[in-house]
């Protein structure tokens, strides 16, 4: 896939200690939402000693899992365990389970007796998005209270100066500080840490991330299993939908491997009832209620331990008609003074540090408050956590904040902001208080601050960050008397800066939409700031297939006087892109020349690698393979620029795909993904690279692999040229592994579409026109193949590369039109042919066509170099044409050479069309005893084999696809074919086979 080159406080740290004493800030021990046994003292006085938590229920498997994880982090194997689950599942109560647990395994003290080190960081919720840095803050401090400020510092390695974003105390934050490297300096930190002692890092509500936290568990979990690491991470798996970037990470280690799932389901039946008798029975109440209304209180909570438990607690009382008023309930009962306090920290948000409150109940009012702070602790509605107070559960604290008063909440807010702005430095203080001023109902502090937010976040990556605020923002302007002196911009910047940011998320119609508003506002008397308007609405609809792009790049070219380098630069190479991109490569290097040249004499170092890679590109693309030296020069002078080595990676990793250097593509492409997804870039860019990785399997013959990434992919993504190429590639995809009708309804579902993208990018129509035909034949519609594959007789419409692929599709469209006696000119195609000659690919599509047509051997073909899909369909058309001459017994070889190797890599448009021969021609295959193929024809491949394991275990695809980490439907595609092999027709005689087969 080629890249058309692209133009609050957090919440305090919880205290760390090892194993074996009780951590200060040890996360809750019940479910998500319960306080510790016993607790330190906070700023605002001790803590009260609660009672013991009755035993966990239910999750002795979950437990089980977290305990193996951490012994084979002992052993120097570290990994990553993910725990998701609904709210008020149990996260919380079993990761505290697991830690309280540590003490009582064995190996826990390293030589120098040092022991095992706990992190906690918790993300947080601003109320219009990911407070910024949250759970990392947390982290740090953690880092900090066990090794000190100069440890840190010097386990941190030279980089260190980054941290200074989540701690600016801890060093000198200079100007020219690389922020963007934040997630590498964090997670090295860690990981030097793990170097000298068992490390246990704990991060909650991973739901509530922002770009950078995401990052930071990518970069550990490849790192953890070559330490002593264990990352354990939670997340409400209710709150992560369909387009939550959360998804893309969590599918990312599991493709990689690299992270183990544990779902926290529902309790049964049993287990509910079990809990809610050991509940009320601990709160000396089991002797009150008969097993009737036990059993209903069970019932009542659905299996959801935080509702049983708070059921149990009032068993016997009126019950709530909602959670909300169950939520309510213990805040209800609270003294005045204890209710004003809740309502307090409700409004600080998801944690209340000292500090925060200090300001907003001012220190006569802190000091009053510790008797009702003390009250709501012993009440179990807050808990004493860190240096200061959260609530027992995320949904008690939304719930006592719809309970503040109007007045009560606008006097709340505001000092929460004022404190803020006052003593905050981070990104993460601007949004939280931006989201303060906005709950405090001051429109004009609440927009400078969101304004603020969304200028800012782009230089450290932080997409999702950028566009919450700019969405509020924009929400606010016509709120704000004088809108433009209090943002400091008039609202067409802030359309631009917005427009720009939701393009980077991949939200591409909203992006552009925007980009529109801007254009159309900008002032009169500023040509070039709308000149950079144009250019963002230009990028944007190119994005969008629009071919109104090329006509806004040349008027905001116009507004700029000729030596206004730093201007036209950008344009420029914008323009170079969109002639790349529609194969007009000629246009393409000359204006990428003119881009070079200013772009030098600007200085803009930037510009001058972008600039270099689309000339580069366009030279290769027209034949010039001399531009591959200048593509890799682009990636030396794109230095740190993190964006203009992102657009290398992609296209030096797309070049290497046309010029069938696969393994050579997937690693250009995974290394570009991975410095990608570790800087917090947008989806637009991770989807271009990561695109690129799955094509790669695909040439390479992991199909299974690249279907789940777009299974899981494709569907994240707005309508974009990214979903374009996505989309086409995934239908292939899938046509050739055999779901033919899946395959034939998306593409009637997006042909439109993706034909009217393809009308300003070459890629996009030859792929489309390829596979269409190709779905075409498989309806028996010659009629549209024929027209579509013409798109290869068109002058200047593909460079050499897309018109072979489209050829050897043409090719077999030809011999099918002939075969049904339709008058169809040859020459024509092999003219066009002949036009490629030069493209170092050009031997094995050359071999391709002549076979289709009948003009060369399959032999050629199988003895020609090309992509993985190749061996298998060539097998099965050889073996076809040896039948049609009646060689069975040669036809016959080559039908069940070609079934095999297409079943190695799932191919199963050419597994069952060659089997259909086979049976068509009655040369079924040979069986042996009992039915079953001889052992020779029946050997798996090595996951096949680890699949048939399961089977004889009994577990099903489910538990097969999460035992191996692979989706639901690779596992069905490995029982299916494992069946065929071994000449079965049930799960059960595959497990009987192999426990006769086992030595």
């Amino acid at each position: 896939m080629t890249d058309p080159v692209t133009a609050a406080a957090a919440p305090a740290a919880d205290h760390v200690s090892p194993v074996g004493a009780t951590p200060a800030g040890a996360p809750p021990a019940w479910h998500d939402d319960e306080v510790p046994a016993t607790s330190t003292g906070s700023a605002l006085g001790p803590h009260p000693t609660l009672p013991s938590r009755p035993p966990m229920i239910g999750r002795e498997a979950d437990l089980a899992a977290l305990r193996d994880a951490f012994a084979a982090a002992l052993g120097g194997t570290g990994g990553t365990v993910v725990v998701g689950g609904e709210a008020g599942i149990g996260k919380t109560r079993l990761v505290a389970e697991f830690l309280t647990g540590l003490a009582g395994l064995t190996g826990l003290t390293d030589a120098a007796g040092a022991g095992t080190l706990v992190l906690h960081g918790q993300c947080a919720d601003s109320g219009s998005g990911p407070l910024p840095y949250a759970a990392l803050t947390g982290v740090l401090a953690d880092v900090l209270d066990a090794l000190g400020p100069e440890g840190t510092l010097e386990a941190a390695g030279p980089a260190a100066d980054a941290l200074g974003t989540l701690a600016p105390g801890l060093v000198e934050v200079r100007r020219d500080v690389d922020h963007g490297r934040l997630p590498e300096v964090l997670a090295d930190l860690v990981s030097a840490v793990s170097a000298t002692r068992p490390v246990v890092l704990v991060l909650e509500d991973l739901h509530w991330s922002d770009d950078v936290t995401r990052t930071v568990v990518a970069r550990l979990a490849r790192s953890a299993p070559r330490s002593t690491l264990l990352v354990v991470a939670t997340y409400r798996s209710d709150d992560v939908g369909r387009r939550h970037p959360l998804r893309t990470t969590l599918a990312e280690l599991e493709r990689s491997r690299l992270a183990a799932r544990v779902e926290l389901a529902r309790l049964d039946a049993a287990d509910a009832a079990r809990l809610v008798t050991t509940l009320v029975t601990t709160r000396g109440r089991g002797r009150e209620l008969p097993g009737p209304v036990l059993g209903e209180l069970a019932e009542r909570s659905e299996g959801v331990p935080f509702y049983a438990e708070e059921l149990a607690a009032f068993a016997g009382e009126a019950m709530p008609v909602s959670l909300r008023d169950l939520l309510l309930l213990r805040y209800s009962a609270l003294s005045d003074a204890a209710q004003t306090f809740c309502r307090t920290v409700a409004a600080a948000g998801p944690h209340a540090p000292h500090g925060l409150l200090t300001a907003m109940l001012g220190e006569d009012g802190l000091e009053d408050a510790e008797d009702a702070a003390r009250e709501a602790v012993e009440a179990h509605v807050l808990v004493a956590d860190g240096d200061g107070y959260r609530f027992r559960h995320a949904l008690m604290q939304e719930a006592v904040d719809h309970e503040l008063l109007p007045g009560e909440a606008r006097r709340l807010h505001a000092a929460c902001a004022r404190s803020l702005e006052e003593t905050g430095r981070t990104l993460a203080d601007a949004a939280a208080a931006a989201d303060h001023w906005w709950r405090a109902r001051v429109p004009d502090r609440a927009l400078a601050a969101a304004v603020q937010v969304v200028t800012s976040s782009e230089p450290d990556g932080a997409t999702s960050t950028a566009v919450a605020a700019g969405e509020r923002a924009l929400e606010l302007w016509d709120l704000v008397p004088d809108a433009d002196r209090v943002a400091g911009q008039h609202r067409a910047s802030l359309l631009r800066h917005v427009a720009a940011a939701l393009q980077d998320a991949a939200q591409v119609d909203r992006g552009a939409g925007l980009a529109r508003e801007a254009v159309a506002e900008w002032p009169a008397d500023d040509p070039a700031g709308r000149a950079q308007a144009l250019s963002t609405l230009a990028h944007i609809l190119g994005k969008a297939g629009d071919p109104a792009s090329d006509g806004l790049i040349d008027e905001a070219l116009a507004l700029l006087p000729a030596d206004d380098h730093a201007g036209r630069a950008p344009l420029l190479r914008l323009k170079a892109r969109n002639a790349m991109m529609d194969a007009r490569d000629v246009e393409a290097v000359a204006v990428a020349g003119e881009a070079l040249a200013a772009a030098r004499a600007a200085g803009d170092e930037k510009n001058f690698s972008l600039a270099l890679n689309m000339r580069a590109m366009s030279r290769i693309n027209g034949g010039d393979l001399d531009g591959l030296e200048e593509l890799e020069l682009s990636g030396v002078v794109a230095g740190d620029d993190w964006r203009a080595q992102c657009h290398y990676y992609t296209n030096a990793a797309d070049i290497r795909l046309k010029l069938g250097q696969y393994a050579a593509a997937e690693s250009l492409a995974e290394t570009g993904a991975r410095l990608a997804r570790a800087l917090g870039a947008g989806w637009a860019t991770r989807a271009m690279l990561e695109g690129n990785v799955a094509e790669a399997w695909i040439e390479l013959g992991r199909w299974a692999d690249a279907a789940d990434w777009y299974e899981r992919s494709v569907p994240l993504i707005d309508l974009s040229d990214y979903s374009v190429y996505l989309g086409e590639r995934w239908t292939w995809l899938t046509m050739w592994r055999g779901d033919v009708g899946a395959a034939q309804s998306r593409a009637l579902a997006h042909r439109a579409t993706w034909l009217r993208f393809g009308r300003v990018e070459e890629q996009i129509r030859a792929r489309v026109a390829g596979t269409l035909a190709e779905l075409a034949l498989l309806r028996d519609d010659l009629d549209d193949a024929l027209d579509l594959v013409s798109i290869a007789l068109e002058e200047g419409s593909l460079s050499s590369y897309y018109r072979l692929s489209v050829l050897a599709v043409a090719a077999r469209v030809l011999d099918r039109a002939r075969a049904a006696g339709r008058p169809v000119d040859v020459a024509p195609y092999r003219a066009a042919l002949a036009t490629c000659a030069s493209w170092p690919t050009y031997p094995t599509w050359a071999a391709v066509f002549a076979a289709e047509l009948g003009d060369g051997s399959w032999e050629a073909v199988l003895a020609a170099d090309g992509p993985a899909s190749l061996r298998p369909y060539a097998l099965f058309r050889d073996g076809g044409s040896l039948l049609a001459t009646g060689d069975r017994q040669a036809a016959r070889v080559r039908l069940e050479a070609a079934v095999e190797a297409a079943e190695a890599i799932g191919c199963g448009l050419v597994a069952d069309q060659a089997r259909a021969l086979l049976d068509g021609a009655g040369l079924g295959r040979v069986r042996g005893r009992g039915g079953r193929a001889p052992a020779a024809e029946r050997a798996l491949t090595e996951r096949e084999s680890q699949v048939l394991a399961l089977v004889a275990e009994g577990l099903t695809n489910g538990q097969i696809a999460e035992r191996l980490f692979i989706s639901r439907k690779t596992a069905s595609v490995h029982v299916s074919a494992i069946l065929r092999k071994l000449g079965v027709a049930s799960r059960t005689e595959a497990a009987v086979v192999a426990r006769s087969e086992t030595p």
